[in-house]
């Protein structure tokens, strides 16, 4: 989860399909000064709300960016009095600003391409995360069907890389960072951070005599770029992300791993309109791509915070002009921290190599769905070991970490059961988990506890034949069954 969610340790070793209208070329890029990114929500989604109310943008002096028509929102760009000008015109339910601060001007260019760097001997012996979870053991009966394809929604992954060349899919991979989505010239390629490409080698890097593997080196790749130049995840970059992935989940687009928090707020409060209407854009979108069948997956994030009982938010605005910090703020439980408070989103806590909580990871009973090893040196334990810039292998931290070794189970189980949907895949990683002993400040509800929700996932249990849940019935879905009612009384709802 970027900076705080994932610490770095020693290095070891479009638009037709979502039925919407680009802006004019070069528009995301190179914003004058004083311009702000703004969302503008339509009352309902469909091609006529949208329409006013690009119209609406166009009149009020602001430009059109993208409009994802099929969740009734629009990425505009626009001047510090834009919101005023454009609300209550035709079309516009709501608008907000996503970030406090004007958008930066961009060079035209982008980064050159580095190659790749020396290779080391094959280190899966070196991966205890791995063995942790037992993917060994489950790999033995499947290592995952390349017709599952998880896509990694982070900084961005290279695709380069000698260990997740041989599993990357160019096809369905793309740059969202600027709020529209972008394919040409390997956009989706991360311009400074390496932290997708950490993840991305953690769920799927093939075995092929070399570095690392993933938790199941037998599906595809691809690289949902969300962060930006400053490495900042804003709403218009999730929104255009979860609409890709809704847009091409028929194209085995089935499993997202979201190790990322929206900026520049934390917390995103309904009693602030630009937090309130982020989270709304976000949430009809995550809501589509879920619609469509595809799971999602997020980290819990690294603040040592209990995301159940939340008293203030200590990061945000975290966009503001250097030498500006942050000043905390009071908070109540109403604010989320998006993605992994959204609905139906499976939200990842870290262990450390000990297999107790991590140190950093946040918590909270009824927020934290799953476990999984994130690694914790502050406990004598290391970092997992993963794909890194320049070609090499580096060892991380973080709940970024454990989020994509529950996203590589789920992509095995999505690999034997080609039928289930998001709701069936979620159920067996529940019902399969391992449980972890609950002790103080730990607090538990039934079978689920605010450090490990329902335990800490278990390739091996996840993929056996035994106790599967009940295959789909409507064969029109891809969403498969809702999880059986013992599951189901587990689970607290979200918060």
């Amino acid at each position: 989860m970027r900076m705080r969610a994932a610490i770095a340790m020693v290095s070891a070793a479009a638009a037709t399909l979502f039925g919407s209208t680009p802006a004019a070329a070069g528009s995301a890029d190179a914003a004058p000064a004083k311009t702000y990114s703004y969302l503008v929500l339509t009352p309902s989604a469909g091609t006529a709300q949208t329409m006013l109310a690009e119209s609406a943008v166009r009149r009020a002096g602001g430009v059109v960016v993208y409009a994802y028509g099929r969740v009734g929102v629009v990425v505009a760009h626009g001047g510090p009095g834009f919101a005023a000008a454009v609300r209550g015109r035709p079309g516009v339910a709501r608008v907000g600003a996503t970030r406090t601060v004007p958008l930066r001007v961009r060079a035209t260019g982008r980064p050159a391409a580095r190659v790749g760097g020396a290779v080391s001997d094959p280190a899966e012996a070196a991966q205890w995360n791995l063995a942790m979870v037992h993917a060994y053991e489950a790999q033995r009966i499947t290592e995952g069907s390349a017709d599952v394809v998880v896509a990694v929604a982070d900084s961005g992954v290279d695709d380069r890389h000698p260990d997740l060349a041989p599993n990357f899919d160019a096809a369905l991979s793309v740059d969202c960072s600027t709020g529209r989505p972008i394919q040409a010239g390997a956009a989706w390629r991360a311009a400074r951070s390496d932290h997708g490409t950490h993840v991305a080698g953690t769920i799927a890097a093939a075995r092929d005599g070399r570095g690392v593997v993933g938790v199941a080196p037998g599906v595809r790749i691809a690289a949902l770029r969300i962060g930006d130049e400053d490495a900042l995840f804003h709403g218009e970059a999730s929104v255009c992300g979860f609409v890709w992935l809704a847009e091409h989940a028929h194209r085995g687009l089935r499993i997202a791993n979201h190790s990322y928090y929206n900026d520049p707020w934390w917390l995103l409060c309904p009693d602030d309109e630009d937090q309130a209407v982020i989270h709304e854009a976000v949430r009809r979108a995550a809501a589509y791509a879920a619609a469509r069948g595809v799971l999602s997956i997020a980290a819990a994030g690294n603040d040592a915070y209990d995301l159940a009982h939340k008293t203030v938010d200590p990061h945000s605005p975290n966009d503001a002009v250097t030498g500006r910090p942050a000043r905390p703020r009071p908070v109540t439980n109403a604010c989320r921290e998006l993605p992994a408070e959204l609905p139906g989103v499976v939200t990842v806590a870290a262990v450390g190599a000990n297999a107790r909580r991590a140190s950093y990871s946040n918590t909270g009973l009824g927020v934290v769905d799953l476990a999984g090893p994130g690694g914790d040196v502050a406990a004598g334990g290391e970092g997992v070991l993963s794909t890194s810039g320049d070609g090499g292998w580096a060892r991380k931290q973080g709940t970024s970490m454990a989020a994509p070794a529950v996203t590589g189970v789920a992509a095995l189980i999505a690999s034997l059961h080609p039928t289930w949907g998001p709701d069936a895949i979620t159920a067996r990683l529940y019902a399969t988990a391992s449980r972890p002993a609950c002790a103080a400040p730990c607090t538990a509800a039934g079978d689920i506890d605010s450090f490990h929700g329902h335990g800490l996932v278990d390739a091996s249990r996840a993929v056996q034949p035994a106790n599967r849940p009940r295959a789909p019935t409507d064969r029109r879905s891809a969403r498969g069954p809702e999880p059986s009612r013992a599951i189901r009384s587990r689970a607290t709802p979200k918060r």
